[in-house]
């Protein structure tokens, strides 16, 4: 922990959501060095904001909200860039949906350090009605109205309907760590033609 963070001064009344925010930088910067929800305690947290302890429930009620809160920032700025690249596509639903799945792949290289924060930080087994507010569920819904898109143009999804959305976000990500360890030349159009033949092969017409 800085010693700026251990001399921070409380906020003034009426700031708690800069709090909110100090709370998820810092448990950002945790869970980067421990890599698990397990490992992270809430006294580290508010050790590294600088605030006490039971200034956390003030905004999460417990640990696995906090870390959720902290990776929703990441998942909320892939979306927003998924979206966005959809929105500029042509008016096609598969000419979309592979401008969706470019732009997670960009993101993804363009932003390493968050990208690995989503993927590689253990999180406590919760049960399944508090696991339906997971952050990463945006992304999934979106990967599943994409594919309906592309039904409705008249395009058949091959194998498992309901999983078909989990075959497309583990497809993209394990492409993506493939192409961020592998020791070959960085060449981003690789990617783009992994997504093309990934469209051929789940959309038939």
């Amino acid at each position: 922990m800085s010693e700026s963070a251990a001399a921070r001064p409380r906020n003034p009344r009426g700031q708690g959501e800069r709090l909110r925010e100090e709370l998820l930088r810092a448990t950002e910067r945790l869970l980067e060095e421990v890599g698990s929800e397990d490992a992270l305690s809430l006294r580290a947290v508010a050790r590294e904001a600088g605030v006490a302890a039971p200034s956390i429930y003030r905004h999460f009620s417990d640990k696995t909200e906090l870390v959720w809160a902290t990776m929703e920032v990441s998942y909320d700025r892939l979306g927003r860039a998924m979206a966005e690249a959809a929105a500029q596509a042509d008016d096609d639903p598969v000419a979309r949906l592979r401008a969706q799945l470019r732009a997670y792949c960009r993101y993804a290289i363009g932003h390493p350090a968050t990208y690995r924060l989503l993927y590689e930080t253990r999180q406590t087994p919760v049960g399944p009605e508090r696991l339906a507010g997971h952050p990463a569920g945006p992304l999934v819904r979106g990967f599943h109205d994409a594919l309906t898109a592309c039904e409705e143009a008249g395009w058949r999804v091959r194998g498992t309907r309901s999983e078909a959305p989990y075959v497309l976000w583990s497809a993209v990500h394990g492409r993506v760590m493939l192409w961020q360890v592998m020791p070959s030349r960085k060449d981003t159009s690789r990617l783009d033609r992994f997504i093309d033949e990934m469209l051929q092969l789940l959309l038939e017409r």
